[in-house]
């Protein structure tokens, strides 16, 4: 979730809570109010009506006054009960409904005779005007919120341009190019401390991938060239007259390490300089017209292990990248297929517009299918294969998003490669 709707959630969620407490106060307070505005009409109208019987002819006062607003009775006794204030529906023939009124009861002794009397006021309109302000106030309060939701967001985005910017900065900056991070100045402190630690950091990069850089390339050259000496100097011990059979055996052994050590430093710094993006030239590889010069330069190592080979070319497949690692990549598939299967043996090769598969017979089943492509890790633990091939693969894979899946189907081994267009 992004950070401006998580602000908006919780602005949202306070407003509510805010303007749910506050209405429910409101309300009480305005019912309040109007009670005690009620209650001091009635008792205006409770002084008003007495002095009005007061001064009225007696003989008026025997008949019993009855309206909506007042209710006078003739009592031969006062109660003792002081006054009291209670609710009560009247109906209303006009309207053809019950109406509340709010009544105030007592009695009065008035020249010599003693009334009940209820003073009434109507509250139907007072309960309406709380409901239309509840429903004005409700409205009022989406609209602010809808308002402030949308001024939010856009002066949200604009404080935030330069932290989006930093982020595509750092989303695209390519540390192999050894790319300068230079960061625009904001009006935002914490922005700008950001860019300078940002700048900092990726200068810091740099320097450190220039250091190993130079050594992995260093380390190229000054490990192979005594290698390659080495390997010389044993060759020409094997062709001595003068060696016995052990001293030979030996010799043998040690050049097979050597030679296994070469191809392994090879295998490492390629895939040193795969994983830090050393290779940027780009050209359009034909993946038929590769796989075929591969399986011809592996021709002879196919028909000693008695290697049947099926071609599925169902489309032309077309990849973009760079030439040298498009060798590799298939190469490794090619030979990890050769190499991992059984004699007799078959080797089945599928192209489609966006996959390339490739399934060969074989006796080891391997658990746990993601450790295949970790470094060193072998399906089978007693081969001579330097555990590296498949490494590679899925380097090569990251490095242009292409997505490798392996899996065992009816005893065959199976890897997928799925290229996007």
């Amino acid at each position: 979730m992004k950070l401006l709707n998580k602000t908006n959630i919780y602005f949202l969620s306070v407003s509510l809570i805010i303007f749910t407490v506050g209405g429910i106060l409101f309300y009480l307070l305005f019912q309040i109010t109007i009670d005690n505005g009620i209650n001091k009409k009635l008792h205006e109208r409770k002084e008003y009506n007495l002095k009005q019987i007061a001064r009225s002819d007696s003989l008026m006062l025997l008949f019993q006054q009855y309206t909506d607003a007042l209710s006078i009775k003739p009592v031969k006794e006062i109660s003792a009960a002081k006054e009291t204030l209670s609710d009560t529906l009247i109906y209303d023939s006009v309207d053809g409904q019950f109406i509340q009124y709010r009544q105030l009861s007592f009695s009065k002794q008035v020249k010599g005779r003693n009334y009940f009397i209820q003073v009434r006021r109507a509250v139907l309109d007072h309960t309406s005007l709380l409901k239309d302000v509840f429903i004005l106030e409700a409205l009022l309060f989406l609209a602010f919120i809808t308002v402030l939701t949308l001024v939010n967001n856009q002066v949200s985005k604009k404080i935030w341009k330069p932290f989006y910017y930093i982020l595509d900065k750092i989303h695209t900056y390519k540390i192999d190019l050894a790319q300068s991070m230079t960061l625009p100045k904001s009006s935002v402190d914490e922005f700008n401390e950001l860019s300078e630690a940002i700048e900092k950091m990726s200068t810091k990069i740099n320097n450190e991938f220039n250091i190993l850089k130079e050594f992995t390339e260093n380390a190229s050259h000054e490990i192979q060239t005594p290698l390659a000496i080495i390997k010389n100097k044993l060759e020409i011990l094997l062709q001595s007259p003068a060696m016995t059979k052990d001293q030979m055996d030996l010799i043998s052994s040690a050049s097979a390490v050597t030679n296994r050590l070469s191809k392994l430093n090879e295998a490492l710094i390629i895939l040193s300089k795969i994983e830090n993006r050393q290779f940027h030239e780009i050209e359009d590889i034909s993946v038929n017209d590769s796989v075929d010069e591969i399986l011809l330069s592996m021709d002879e190592l196919i028909k000693i292990k008695s290697i049947s080979v099926e071609k599925h070319f169902h489309e032309f497949l077309h990849i973009k990248m760079h030439p040298y690692l498009a060798e590799i990549l298939l190469e490794n598939l090619v030979i990890n297929a050769i190499k991992h299967n059984t004699s007799p043996g078959s080797i089945s090769i599928t192209t489609r517009h966006d996959s390339l598969e490739i399934a060969n017979s074989g006796s080891h089943s391997f658990g746990n299918a993601e450790r295949l492509f970790q470094r060193f890790v072998k399906s089978n633990p007693k081969s001579q294969s330097l555990g590296l091939g498949l490494s590679i693969v899925k380097a090569i894979c990251d490095t242009y998003s292409f997505t490798v899946v392996y899996s065992i189907e009816n005893g065959y081994h199976k890897i997928i490669v799925a290229f996007p267009h």
